[in-house]
């Protein structure tokens, strides 16, 4: 399960889905309690994404052991099983699985199709046999983090809670509802090494911010439409069959809010976050 949802829960209350978060937790009335039962939704929504698709959506550290044979450049050709491929971290390589050899420069790494990565070192091409051995660590997924401390309007950097995935002169989403902006990475940001435990650092912007932000809230390079699929996903775990008293014209058979909506029990809108994620499974 993600650590954190990919869309936070006042994210989700910005979003026009008109249901009721107010009663999520019937034996505590606190706001917070409220709030701690939608963002475990949320989390649920989010899992159930990656589920979907096979693979964390959110950006995260892969390790994989795989043979790989030479192009005609001489470059080592690595498929990666996770996509879209943000970063190689480490590529160790030989002619047997005990005596692999670390790869000291990965500047020219060349990554297409978002998952078939070349590592250029002047070898022999592969013509017969298995080719080499490869383990390598690479991060894959978009970045799905939050804003960590306060910023003021026309902050010129954010601290994260995880840097995992951020690259410079990338644009990012900051999610926050009624403020949301894109920011831009500069240019001379340096990513930490990648980490599975990473902590907050600060990302400098290549343009000040446009307005104050607030800790807790995403600063995600994920499409619109994903975190549209995680919304639809966890609407539906939140819909609640109609009763009379919830009805507003009582008089009606049904309520005027579903009589005519094919989505009633919510699979209407399991089956348009599927559809979304499907088109996300796919390499352009």
């Amino acid at each position: 399960m993600p650590a954190i949802p990919y869309v936070t829960a006042a994210e989700f209350e910005a979003h026009p889905t008109y249901l009721a978060l107010g009663n999520l937790r019937q034996d505590n009335s606190d706001p917070a309690a409220q709030t701690a039962a939608l963002t475990n939704i949320l989390l649920m929504a989010s899992a159930w994404a990656d589920s979907e698709c096979n693979q964390p959506l959110g950006a995260h550290l892969v390790t994989r052991s795989q043979r790989a044979r030479v192009d005609q450049e001489g470059s080592l050709q690595l498929v990666a099983n996770h996509f879209p491929v943000l970063a190689v971290a480490s590529v160790a390589y030989g002619t047997r699985p005990n005596a692999l050899v670390d790869v000291p420069d990965l500047s020219g790494v060349w990554t297409e199709q978002n998952r078939l990565v070349k590592v250029p070192l002047g070898l022999p091409r592969s013509t017969s046999g298995p080719g080499y051995y490869v383990r390598w660590t690479f991060v894959a997924g978009r970045v799905a983090t939050q804003v960590n401390d306060a910023a003021d309007q026309a902050a010129s950097a954010l601290t994260v809670t995880d840097p995992t995935g951020i690259l410079p002169g990338e644009s990012y989403r900051l999610w926050e509802p009624g403020v949301e902006e894109t920011v831009i990475v500069a240019d001379d940001f340096a990513p930490p090494t990648p980490s599975t435990a990473p902590d907050p650092v600060t990302v400098p912007l290549a343009s000040p911010t446009r307005y104050a932000h607030s800790p807790g809230f995403s600063f995600a390079g994920m499409t619109p439409d994903v975190r549209l699929a995680i919304t639809s996903y966890g609407a539906s775990l939140l819909m609640r069959p109609d009763t009379a008293a919830e009805d507003e014209f009582p008089d009606n058979n049904a309520s005027s809010t579903r009589s005519k909506d094919s989505r009633p029990t919510g699979l209407g809108l399991v089956k348009e976050a599927r559809c979304i994620l499907m088109s996300e499974t796919v390499v352009s």
